[in-house]
């Protein structure tokens, strides 16, 4: 089968030829993959910037597609049916899956995940175990399915940064890539009205009023002169950027008693000026959200009732390329013309 490898020690990508895997225990699952997102995630590791397998492999962490083979334990899906695969892996017995936080799992974990430390998505096939194959709604496509784990992202997002928050709070999201045009949508989608998105690029800026959802959308320019000029203040602050500029700029628009959430990736070397005193006087709290445990349930369900409305890839500036084409993908998406990049890997599965 064809695939799309990178090789950690020279950082190159290519496209080769690699056996088709095989059911070799019971608990595992192929899936034949119809589409794959490539993610930002995904770009810190081609660039060394986050952990991940030190031998070649097939990246790909986003990814949907159609069973085609169970081993004899499989339960919760069988052969045809139409599936999201969770990249999270975990031993179950280590004192961080024990408490639940397998997302930390000394075994498993993010450099371990699908994807970034075992072969993902960016393939014809891929074998995964079935505890992280989940069948998708029967009103959401192959194509929309691909968006399951950024959301299930988003969703655990939610939890860590204090939401659901009252409707009416000013929420402020930095970031217009597709990380935070997932989170418009599904802010929108919960009743949300007081949001106001920042992000640099204006073709970007551009890419989120598709939306159609009303929110403000500025530049960070824009932000500084509502900050100093019209009193704004932000209730909850969203950085989807991973840009330190953005972070420091989202803390110093918090209220008293507001609160930051990192959800962007930030290279590990970047660092953020911030002011303790600050933090004491308004008496902030700042957290960290990583991956998505226990959220595909929830990702899933959301997905259900947000429909076409919001998993329009027109409206949330996602652009399908083939495989072969990962090259003039990847200039694209560097360009920030788009807000991500699917494969179509087998879109006739649709």
């Amino acid at each position: 089968m064809e695939a799309l490898r990178f090789d950690p020690t020279t950082k190159a990508l290519s496209v080769e030829k690699i056996p088709i895997p095989k059911i070799e225990a019971p608990d595992e699952v192929i899936v034949e993959v119809a589409y794959a997102g490539l993610c930002g995630t995904d770009l810190h590791i081609f660039k060394g910037e986050f952990p991940a397998s030190k031998v070649k492999l097939t990246p790909g962490h986003e990814y949907s597609g159609i069973v085609r083979a169970v081993g004899s334990d499989v339960k919760n899906v069988k052969v045809g049916d139409h599936v999201s695969c969770d990249p999270q892996r975990w031993c179950t017995t280590c004192k961080y899956c024990l408490t639940a936080k397998y997302h930390h799992c000394v075994e498993g974990g993010v450099a371990n995940a699908t994807g970034n430390g075992h072969d993902g998505g960016f393939a014809q096939f891929s074998k995964v175990r079935s505890r992280v194959v989940h069948k998708l709604p029967d009103n959401i496509s192959l194509k929309q399915g691909v968006l399951t784990e950024p959301i299930s992202c988003v969703i655990w997002g939610l939890e860590r940064g204090f939401l659901p928050a009252p409707i009416g709070s000013e929420i402020l999201l930095t970031g217009a890539g597709i990380i935070g045009n997932l989170w418009t949508a599904v802010l929108h989608h919960l009743g949300h009205r007081r949001v106001t998105i920042v992000e640099p690029s204006d073709i970007r800026r551009e890419l989120n009023k598709r939306l159609d959802t009303g929110y403000k959308v500025v530049s960070p320019d824009e932000l500084t002169q509502m900050v100093n000029n019209e009193n704004y203040e932000a209730n909850i602050a969203i950085d989807c950027s991973g840009n330190t500029r953005a972070i420091e700029q989202a803390l110093n628009a918090l209220t008293f008693q507001g609160k930051l959430q990192i959800f962007g990736v930030a290279p590990p070397q970047a660092r953020v000026s911030i002011s303790p005193y600050e933090i004491f006087r308004k008496e902030l709290t700042i957290v960290g959200s990583i991956v998505n445990p226990w959220s595909y349930p929830g990702a899933l369900g959301i997905m259900e009732a947000m429909g076409d409305r919001y998993l329009d890839y027109h409206k949330l500036g996602i652009e399908v390329f083939k495989l072969k084409d990962y090259q003039k993908a990847l200039a694209v998406l560097d360009s920030t013309s788009v807000s991500k990049v699917v494969f179509a890997i087998n879109p006739n599965l649709e």
